[in-house]
């Protein structure tokens, strides 16, 4: 909560409520030494009497309040530490949760001493303390403090009164300490789970674990921790903080506090938690469930539109060929393909990401490089399927024992091949299987991508393997040449969507370049085509050309970079719901009016994506239903690259698209299915 907000309510409460205190808060500044002593630490305390009924607040304050500040002026060479917070409680009322004090805290500073100092006159130190205190309304408050010291010998050691000594003893007793203990945190949809050691509750009897949060928008404060003991430890649940502001941390960090139920005992760490499970459905039921979804998601890639251009390729080799055995060995070419790649491509998205890179699931095409490239290999091998140049031996498996071994590694090709454009389809159950390798061990992660990559290969092999399968696939014939000419169609159709797809990433001087390179790619296959029957020098002067229009298809694919911010962000407004560009600050400056808002993160390489726009949400009656609702709709363009939206679906557990969130007046998220339909959009817009 802003605050000029915070003040302006507390004001005006404060004219409404001529009863409440003057002075709810009494400060006082608290040397821990009577003396200085140059080159030591001096410990002030800045100690605060809140009336009873109030609170302040701790560095986090919640859901609202503002944290206590100090403003130092000292005498040159002493500088002032940041202060140490002392554990704080938890206030809950009405949906509202806040972190602070009541009745008395203690906030402690460091202040470091120069070695060198004059042992003359006492030092002045004074400090302006400001802080907010609210019960029914809320107060900003301050006070100018001082504290004037004397200079004490170098080897001298003050000796504190009782009391002080007894009152630093009992605030240092409620600072938190380094912990001696590992502790990790999971994700699930509305939870994180912090798992604990049983060393963090040894010897406490009756243990109540709380844990306060050092990031805002981590968890939701006013909702009570839920205690669970387990083998080995105790999980501590805590609810997530919802709405737009919400973020999910790599590593939980804050304050942990361990209170006895029987002798009151309290002990106070400060922990580090990183993510150690996988969110989503291995969180919820087991990880080997992820495994199946992610095994299930690969099998329905198959039937993705961005995958059958490349699949038939192997559909035709395997019907070209003349043996069984060797149908088996090109289905486990392909096989070791998809798997390998599929774990390569893992690792470099993990690997990425451990850097601190805001990448997700298809980052590769996100790089017009990349496209460009996908687009003249898909070229070049349409125009060979369509009889331009026969250089497609290696990738059917057609010929001798020579082209047999070719054979196997097009095979493995084709693999590799259907990995890289796989990508861009996510088929069902994949969402949450993917999100969850994401932050899963490396381990678990790369298994995930496996399954996924042993589902996608599964009905090659089974199409091989299987005798009873292999014998529904056709024999060798005459119909394979006008067969081998139109599987060439799908992938000129592939090419036709990653030039658009290209042409969304880049600027229109780009797109110029682009489409340069593909026709030196048609050049390159023509004039190797044509020069294969010709005499040797012919053929030499043939390959030189195609080689020197393939560096040239290269050169201009290296040249392609992303388009401006500009045009991109354009690019995302309008369509048919009136889309504004999505950011997180529209999103809760929407929230914050109690507007409904539908969020659609989407990209032009996302099959799925386009699919459900047509089919589902370009539709009359759905138009209609955002109208009446005065839904605001705000899409975001995951194209390129773009850590806000990237940041955006890890919250919500995906690391790519589609996302389609649909908030209501109160700011509550309800997640919609990846395959949309009219019916199902309709359904969700009449619980708002």
């Amino acid at each position: 909560m802003p605050a000029a907000a915070i003040f302006a309510g507390a004001a005006s409460a404060q004219r409404a409520a001529p009863t409440a205190p003057l002075d709810p808060v009494k400060a006082r500044l608290v040397a821990e030494s009577a003396a200085i002593v140059p080159g030591k630490t001096l410990w002030v305390d800045l100690h605060l009497d809140i009336a009873p009924g109030w609170h302040t607040y701790w560095r986090n304050p919640g859901d609202s309040g503002l944290p206590t500040e100090i403003g130092w002026k000292m005498p040159p060479g002493f500088s002032a530490g940041a202060i140490a917070w002392p554990v704080p409680e938890r206030f809950a009322e009405g949906g509202v949760g806040n972190y602070g004090y009541s009745g008395s805290t203690d906030l402690m500073v460091p202040i470091a001493v120069p070695a060198a100092l004059d042992s003359g006159a006492p030092m002045r130190f004074e400090a302006d303390a400001s802080w907010l205190v609210c019960s029914d309304i809320c107060i900003p408050g301050e006070a100018k403090l001082a504290l004037e010291l004397p200079v004490a010998a170098a080897d001298a050691t003050p000796t504190p009164s009782q009391s002080i000594a007894t009152l630093f003893a009992a605030v240092r007793a409620r600072l938190p300490q380094p912990v001696g203990f590992k502790a990790h945190f999971s994700v699930s949809p509305s939870e994180l789970r912090l798992s604990l050691p049983a060393e963090a509750v040894a010897g406490v009897d009756r243990p109540d674990v709380s844990f306060f949060p050092y990031a805002t928008s981590v968890i939701d404060a006013a909702a009570a921790p839920k205690q669970q003991p387990r083998s080995g430890g105790v999980d501590l649940v805590l609810a997530r903080a919802g709405g737009p502001t919400a973020t999910l941390p790599d590593t939980l960090a804050g304050v942990l506090a361990v209170r006895s139920g029987g002798d009151g005992v309290e002990r106070v760490y400060e922990i580090e938690a990183p993510r150690g499970v996988p969110p989503g459905p291995a969180e919820e039921v087991g990880w080997w469930q992820a495994l199946l979804l992610a095994f299930a998601g690969g099998v329905l890639l198959n039937l993705m539109p961005c995958v059958f251009p490349v699949l038939s390729l192997k559909v035709l080799g395997l019907t070209t060929s003349a043996h069984r055995a060797e149908e088996r060995r090109h289905g486990l070419a392909y096989a070791a393909g998809v798997i390998l790649s599929f774990t390569a491509l893992g690792g470099v998205l993990l690997l990425l990401r451990a850097g601190g890179a805001a990448i997700g699931w298809g980052f590769q095409l996100q790089s017009p490089v990349v496209v460009g490239l996908l687009a003249y290999l898909l070229f070049a091998m349409g125009l060979s399927l369509s009889g331009v140049a026969d250089f497609g031996g290696a990738l059917t498996g057609v010929g001798g024992r020579f082209a047999e071994r070719s054979g196997l590694a097009g095979a493995f090709a084709t693999g590799v091949l259907a990995t890289v454009v796989a990508t861009p389809c996510t088929a069902p159950f994949m969402g949450a299987a993917l999100g969850a390798a994401l932050i899963a061990p490396p381990a678990v992660a790369l298994s995930i991508f496996v399954m996924v990559g042993i589902g996608l290969a599964a009905p090659i092999v089974l199409a091989t393997a299987v005798p009873a399968i292999a014998r529904h696939l056709p024999r060798p014939g005459p119909w394979m040449a006008w067969f081998k000419q139109l599987l060439a169609f799908p992938l000129y159709a592939s090419v036709a969507w990653l030039m658009w797809v290209l042409v969304q990433e880049v600027d229109p001087g780009g797109a110029f370049v682009a489409f340069l390179g593909l026709v030196t790619v048609g050049f390159a296959v023509w004039i190797y085509g044509c020069t294969r029957g010709a005499e040797p020098r012919g053929r030499r002067i043939g390959v030189g050309l195609g080689a020197a229009g393939a560096a040239a298809a290269v050169l201009a694919a290296a040249m392609l970079v992303p388009g401006s911010a500009t045009s991109q962000t354009a690019k995302a407004a309008g369509g048919s719901l009136g889309y504004e560009p999505f950011s997180t600050a529209r999103l809760g400056r929407l929230a914050a009016e109690h507007h409904p808002v539908f969020v659609n993160l989407t990209a032009a390489w996302c099959i799925t994506c386009l699919v459900n726009e047509r089919a589902a949400l370009d539709r009359e009656a759905v138009r209609r239903a955002f109208a009446e609702r005065r839904v605001v709709a705000l899409k975001g363009d995951w194209t390129r690259q773009d850590p806000e939206i990237t940041a955006f679906l890890q919250q919500f557990g995906r690391s790519g698209v589609p996302l389609y969130l649909l908030y209501d007046k109160a700011g509550t998220p309800t997640v919609l299915p990846q395959l949309l339909s009219e019916a199902g959009v309709l359904a969700a817009l009449e619980k708002i």
